[in-house]
């Protein structure tokens, strides 16, 4: 059994990048230019530290930029080949941070009144908790109690 200790080489990061451009995982592409899985970790780990060897850190970068430019190829023959999907799943598709134009409408799913009811009784008994609990915080305590009070008007008016 050889104990060759593979080494970080510009020839061995080239034909890891290599694997990784064209699509590979990180881990797959180390294993087949000859590096064991555990070895390849262990540089990224050791290119993670702040204080970690120049070639290590550069390496990382590289392996994350080859991950990238893998993802934004697929993405871009998505776009090209099925722009419908590509708009449906990709970068313009509706997210809760970022408004896109491809989520279809969806109708308010209807409250029932006991549900309601039921929602108020929660929120109710759930604002004076809150405030027991931050009364060693005022200032916190006078904001949500602030935030609260129109809401807590507005299900007394509801329930009573």
């Amino acid at each position: 059994m050889s104990t060759h200790r593979p080494r970080l080489t510009n020839e061995v990061q080239n034909a890891i990048l290599a694997y990784v451009r064209a699509g590979g995982f990180p881990q797959v592409a180390a294993e087949a230019a000859g590096v064991p899985r555990e070895v390849f970790e262990e540089w990224l780990t050791r290119g993670s530290r702040a204080d970690g060897p120049p070639r290590y850190r550069r390496f990382l970068v590289a392996i994350r930029q080859a991950q990238a430019q893998a993802r934004l190829g697929a993405e871009m023959s998505a776009r090209e080949e099925r722009p419908l999907d590509w708009l449906r799943n990709g970068p313009g598709r509706q997210t809760p941070q970022n408004v896109g134009w491809t989520a279809a409408a969806r109708a308010a799913t209807p409250v029932s009144n006991d549900s309601q009811a039921v929602l108020r009784e929660a929120v109710a008994a759930l604002v004076p908790v809150l405030l027991e609990a931050l009364a060693p915080f005022p200032e916190a305590r006078a904001a949500l109690a602030t935030a609260v009070g129109p809401l807590l008007a507005d299900l007394e008016k509801s329930v009573g």
